[in-house]
């Protein structure tokens, strides 16, 4: 580059610019029903925070290409987020950010969203989703997000910890359904039930804890098994084994890590995929192994979440 284009900030803005465009993760995109899109691979935040871990964690995976951040107001720690978005130099449409009302404050959503808003220091979220059927009142809370939806504060919404039967009493009542539902999935729980019916009424399925805490994965791990043996032949390691199952399952995958080693380690699964028959070998993984608590609101009566 001439060295008199050096200090002309506009040429400036334009290289980085293209630099952050080259970095992107090679991610495919999930197709909402709406005709917007999600990619396919992101960063789980939660249990990231104080000290500026968040922002580190988040400012890293921006650099390494990641473009789906997944918070909470529960997690504390989107004004962490909004500022490692705000620093990375990633323009604000090439970032898909999703945060979740708190299951303890169903009471007014609008005020709970606005306050994740002020905290993200951002106009709109991507994705709005209630983060469990815990907190009651599901169906008037439903609502009210359909209608900050349509109010400009969100672009789209969705749920977290939905079961089928929950979500099949939203499409009984006339509703519109979500677009996206999180809950925990992983090789070791691959939920084919909710997988199932959330893919017959066009709902993106988003998985947390694709690693499963690395209950499986630890130093004292039996390092034996499908997975290990499908990740030594393709020179990968069993956690990103596991997360390229996920991912070409068609499941919205975001690995939460705070490491830069672990980030970069997360992300390298796209040099390679899963045949048929491997994919069909780690089917037999499932074992039903549930590492979040949260997960268990799926099974929820009805009656005790919508009154």
């Amino acid at each position: 580059i001439n060295a008199e284009y050096m200090g002309n900030p506009r040429i400036l803005r334009s290289l980085q610019q293209v630099v952050i465009e080259q970095m992107a993760l090679p991610s495919a995109c999930a197709r909402l029903r709406n005709g917007a899109s999600i990619p396919l691979f992101g960063l789980g935040t939660w249990r990231a925070e104080g000290a500026g871990e968040c922002y580190r964690a988040v400012s890293e995976a921006l650099r390494l290409g990641y473009r789906l951040i997944d918070t909470a107001a529960m997690y504390a720690n989107e004004e962490d987020i909004g500022r490692a978005i705000r620093d990375s130099g990633v323009p604000r449409d090439q970032i898909f950010v999703v945060t979740k009302l708190h299951m303890e404050r169903h009471d007014n959503p609008e005020r709970e969203l606005r306050a994740s808003l002020e905290r993200l220091a951002l106009p709109f979220v991507d994705m709005y989703l209630i983060h469990s059927p815990n907190g009651g009142r599901v169906v008037e809370v439903w609502k009210e997000l359909l209608r900050l939806r349509d109010a400009g504060l969100t672009r789209m919404v969705g749920v977290s910890n939905f079961g089928p039967a929950q979500l099949a009493h939203i499409k009984q009542l006339g509703l519109e359904m979500p677009l996206l539902n999180q809950f925990e999935l992983h090789v070791w729980l691959q939920q084919r039930e909710a997988v199932s019916y959330c893919n017959s009424e066009g709902i993106v399925v988003m998985g947390y804890c694709p690693l499963a805490r690395g209950a499986r994965l630890g130093a004292d791990a039996q390092q034996t098994g499908p997975v290990w043996r499908i990740a030594h032949s393709h020179n990968k390691t069993a956690a990103q084994t596991a997360l390229r199952w996920s991912y070409q399952s068609g499941v919205v995958t975001i690995p939460k890590s705070t490491s830069p080693a672990r980030l970069a380690e997360n992300c390298a699964i796209f040099d390679f995929s899963l045949s048929d028959a491997e994919m069909e070998e780690l089917r037999s993984v499932d074992e039903g192994l549930h590492v979040s608590v949260a997960v268990r609101a799926m099974d929820r009566p009805w009656e005790e979440i919508c009154g």
